[in-house]
């Protein structure tokens, strides 16, 4: 992983996933780009300055205001090296991430969970919820005040299907960097009957494709799919959920078509780690 974008409305309250952010970029050897967008208010036509000399100004104070931010609360100078500061003006928050990320060069997009005293509603309406629906790269939401900790064990919920390799090794490129472990968690349907055979299936698969080598496989019984994921991560003090979002397709059809990856956005509290097939 080369680069993080971590898109900030520069209030109190997103401190936490700012340094999240920058401790994660840290452990992965990773560039930090620290992204602020914003909108320029309605300008009365008798204002001696054009419009032009105004968004150029307006960029200069906002990346003023997002470095004094970043300082200020990572308590530390920047290195230009590995922080990078930036800020663009546009009037849809979605849209201005999704612009930065159509550049290139982004392995992962981190973002704050909804937090009801954001600026502007930057989460208002659920961005985060509304990105997981684009074909960007992976997307880590973190929920409000959640410190950083070392990773140590990482659930990914799985569906057994071949899409699920491709996240897992991707998962594994991250869990290396902290020697952490990744449990493959599936909660099999009432009609289900052949679970136990794809996993092992999915486990040959698996071997083949992904070599990091602390990957363990667990079945969870429980009334749905999103009660057996909390009960997992309290049971096994899970450090990040992994999941994918999926097309209208495999055993879990039913769930996703509800939006799981959405529904448990509420009903977790540790960080949750999007993948798009």
């Amino acid at each position: 992983m080369d680069t993080i974008l971590y898109a900030t409305d520069c209030t109190k309250n997103s401190t936490s996933t700012l340094n999240y952010a920058k401790n994660l970029s840290e452990t992965l050897n990773a560039k930090l780009i620290v992204f602020h967008i914003f909108d320029i208010p309605p300008v009365r036509t008798s204002n001696i300055r054009s419009s032009e000399q105004l968004h150029k100004l307006s960029m200069i104070e906002q990346k003023e205001v997002l470095e004094d931010y970043c300082k200020k609360n990572l308590n530390q100078n920047l290195s230009k090296n590995q922080l990078i500061c930036e800020v663009a003006q546009n009037t849809s928050i979605i849209k201005g991430i999704i612009d930065r990320i159509s550049k290139g060069n982004i392995d992962l997009l981190v973002i704050g969970m909804k937090d009801e005293h954001s600026a502007r509603g930057f989460l208002s309406g659920n961005i985060a919820n509304k990105l997981i629906d684009k074909k960007l790269c992976p997307l880590l939401i973190i929920p409000p005040h959640y410190s950083y900790k070392k990773l140590k064990k990482i659930a990914y919920a799985s569906d057994f299907e071949s899409s699920d390799i491709i996240a897992i090794e991707k998962l594994s490129a991250i869990a290396e960097y902290y020697d952490a472990e990744i449990e493959v968690v599936h909660i099999p349907t009432m009609e289900e009957y052949t679970a136990m055979q794809q996993m092992e299936w999915f486990k040959e698969l698996l071997e083949v494709q992904v070599q990091y080598k602390k990957i363990s496989f667990h079945m969870v019984l429980a009334n749905s799919i999103e009660q057996g994921l909390r009960m997992h991560i309290r049971d096994e003090n899970v450090d990040i959920l992994g999941m994918l979002e999926r097309e209208n397709k495999g055993l879990f059809a039913a769930i996703f078509n509800k939006d799981i990856v959405k529904k448990m956005e509420t009903l977790v509290t540790i960080p949750i780690l999007c993948f798009n097939p």
